[in-house]
């Protein structure tokens, strides 16, 4: 990290040190934070390193050293201290599953800066130096983290992430507020929390399996319970979905009915699978395919028929000049799916129904002017 000096940073290393620090930041008006860790092989991230900066400096947190968590938790949770991420999707997987919490009042600065009309998506290092002119290098982002002692470079790195990112916050705050975009920056990020704080139900995961909507509702319910079983095998073994077994071969079984070792062989299932996990699978699908009808779910939505994939295209073109008239990325200002939900709400005749992801400063910006659209032109009573 060339031409770049960073503080030195406080290591943290034990329960008491960790819990004396916390007593300390539940005082700040907010917290830079960052994480590493390793999911190559686990379901569950595994951390390596936490990061936090404050305005008196840099802490590099050790999980590998600390078992009691409760004090940081609780600054976590703690509603007068933002905690400031960027990008946080993983580093709430992480923070959930170290602490048990997600950390709120939340502020990405990844979400304000594709609202101040920076680019959707974009990285820190871009952002940074966009915003202040400092060129951060990012090749240490793959390490190791689990490794002890860890290397010089991990080190800077991981404290050059928090530092800056401290040092930025409020620059992108001010750039909200002169763009008056400030308010939609804390519903977007309170949103990023409850959506983090929602636990899905295991009987909903099926709905991501590709071609699920190909099935037929029997098919779609022994597809069902297998991906049920397979998130439960993920998580009890720490392994990643497909180490299990794959969402092709799922598909394959629930489509076929497989009644016999050789059919989850042509399903894709590799032979040691089939020896441990293979008397399983096929009692689900028998069990399943014996199951009442009532137990079936709803037919999941096939894809938009060419007349409401047309009603698509033009709503689609109407978020893309007002997004352009906003100076931000189309698909920050309304997502094609909360688009087609929109139309799904009442095809073909209405009356429509703007869905959670029209709500909000979106609803006033873009929402509004969509419904009117299909009132006036398609569904007369929307």
């Amino acid at each position: 990290m060339a031409n770049i000096t960073l503080p030195e940073p406080v290591w943290i290393a034990s329960n008491d040190a960790l819990r004396d620090a916390c007593v300390a930041w539940l005082e700040a008006p907010y917290l830079a934070v960052d994480t590493e860790f390793m999911r190559t092989n686990t379901f569950y991230p595994v951390a390596g390193l936490l990061q936090i900066a404050d305005q008196y400096g840099s802490y590099l947190i050790d999980p590998l050293e600390i078992d009691c968590w409760q004090p940081l938790a609780d600054v976590f949770v703690q509603s007068s201290v933002v905690k400031v991420f960027h990008a946080c999707a993983e580093d709430l997987d992480v923070c959930r599953q170290l602490l048990g919490v997600v950390p709120q009042p939340l502020a990405d600065t990844q979400v304000g800066a594709a609202l101040s009309g920076l680019g959707a998506s974009m990285g820190f290092q871009r952002l940074l130096n966009e915003l202040m002119q400092i060129d951060l290098s990012k090749e240490e982002t793959r390490s190791n983290w689990l490794q002890r002692p860890l290397r010089h470079e991990q080190i800077q790195y991981a404290i050059a992430d928090v530092h800056y990112l401290f040092a930025l916050y409020p620059v992108l705050l001010q750039r909200l507020c002169d763009s008056k975009r400030l308010t939609w920056f804390e519903q977007d990020c309170e949103r990023l929390v409850a959506l983090a704080q929602q636990e899905e139900p295991l009987e909903h995961y099926y709905r991501k399996v590709k071609l699920a909507w190909k099935l037929r509702p029997q098919e779609q319910y022994i597809l069902q319970q297998l991906v049920i079983w397979r998130e439960q095998q993920a998580r009890l073994r720490n392994v990643p979905r497909n180490k299990v077994i794959d969402d092709q071969a799922l598909w394959y079984l629930a489509r076929f009915k497989a009644r016999n070792r050789d059919q989850l062989a042509k399903a894709g299932i590799k032979p040691a699978a089939i020896r441990e996990d293979g008397t399983t699978l096929l009692r689900i699908v028998s069990d399943a395919d014996k199951a009442d009808g009532d137990c079936w779910p709803l037919q999941l939505d096939r894809p938009l028929s060419p007349m409401a994939s047309q009603w698509h295209k033009q709503l689609k073109a109407i978020v893309q000049r007002k997004a352009e008239e906003l100076g931000i990325a189309p698909d920050l200002l309304a997502k094609k799916k909360a688009i087609e939900a929109l139309i799904r709400s009442g095809f073909p005749d209405g009356p429509f129904q703007l869905p959670e992801g029209l709500t909000g400063w979106r609803q006033d910006m873009i929402g509004n002017e969509l419904l009117l659209y299909l009132k006036e032109y398609r569904g007369g009573n929307a």
